[in-house]
C-alpha cells in the first residue's frame, strides 16, 4: 500500500493491485579494466609512451531498471473523511492510461474522471473511484557512471592516483517524478528529472 490507507475500508477487495515496490526488471553491476599499456603489458611496453600510458584503468557502474507503479489519486475531501475514510482517493478509470504520448506527458489524463453523485456533485460521500491501485508503470532507470584513472608509482610505498569521473556519462534524460494528482494542472506529466552529466576530478597521494 505504500503507507496510503484504503479509500474504502469496507471494501478491501477494491485495493487489489500491484505492489508499490513492484519493479519487474533490474540489471546493475560494476566493472574495472586495467588498460594493457606499459612495461610487462601487451602494448607500448617501452619508451616515453609506456611511461605516459602505464597505470591507466577504466571503471564504472551501471543500472538499467523498469519503474515502480503509479496510482492516480486526489486529496480526500472533508465530507469523505467524515464518512470514515482516510488517506487519498482514486478516480474513475474510463480509458487507456498507459499509452505514453510525446514530450512531458507520461500518461493520458483523459483516461480518468472524478467520481460524482447522481446529482453531479464531485467527491460525494460513500462513492469511490474504480481505478485500481498502481496501474501505471512509472519511469524506469538508465544510469551509467564511468571513471578513468592513472596511478603513478613514486618509489617504496608512495604513489599518486589521478582520477576523472563522469556521472550520467551518456547524459541520458532520467525522469524522476510524474504528477498523479487528478486535481493538478500537470496531472499525468513528468514534473522532475535527474541530474545531467557531471564531471569530478580527484588526486590522491598514498604513502
Amino acid at each position: 500500500m505504500g503507507g496510503v490507507g484504503a479509500q474504502n475500508w469496507t471494501d478491501i477487495a477494491a485495493e487489489e493491485g500491484n505492489s508499490s515496490l513492484d519493479q519487474r526488471h533490474k540489471v546493475s553491476g560494476t566493472y574495472l579494466y586495467e588498460l594493457p599499456f606499459g612495461s610487462d603489458k601487451t602494448w607500448v611496453t617501452t619508451g616515453t609512451g609506456a611511461k605516459i600510458l602505464e597505470g591507466l584503468s577504466m571503471s564504472g557502474s551501471f543500472t538499467f531498471a523498469t519503474g515502480t507503479p503509479l496510482s492516480p489519486s486526489f486529496a480526500a475531501q472533508t465530507t469523505s473523511v467524515a464518512c470514515g475514510t482516510g488517506g487519498t482517493f482514486r478516480p474513475n478509470l474510463s480509458g487507456q492510461p498507459i499509452a505514453r504520448s510525446t514530450g512531458r506527458q507520461w500518461f493520458s489524463p483523459g483516461a480518468f474522471s472524478q467520481p460524482v453523485s447522481s446529482a453531479g456533485n464531485p467527491y460525494p460521500c460513500g462513492i469511490f473511484g474504480n481505478a485500481p491501485r498502481n496501474l501505471i508503470a512509472g519511469p524506469g532507470t538508465v544510469s551509467n557512471n564511468m571513471s578513468l584513472s592513472k596511478t603513478m608509482g613514486l618509489g617504496d610505498t608512495r604513489s599518486m592516483e589521478i582520477r576523472a569521473t563522469m556521472n550520467n556519462a551518456f547524459n541520458t534524460v532520467q525522469y524522476s517524478s510524474v504528477d498523479t494528482n487528478v486535481q493538478a494542472p500537470t496531472f499525468g506529466q513528468v514534473v522532475s528529472a535527474g541530474s545531467m552529466r557531471s564531471f569530478q576530478f580527484m588526486a590522491r597521494f598514498r604513502f
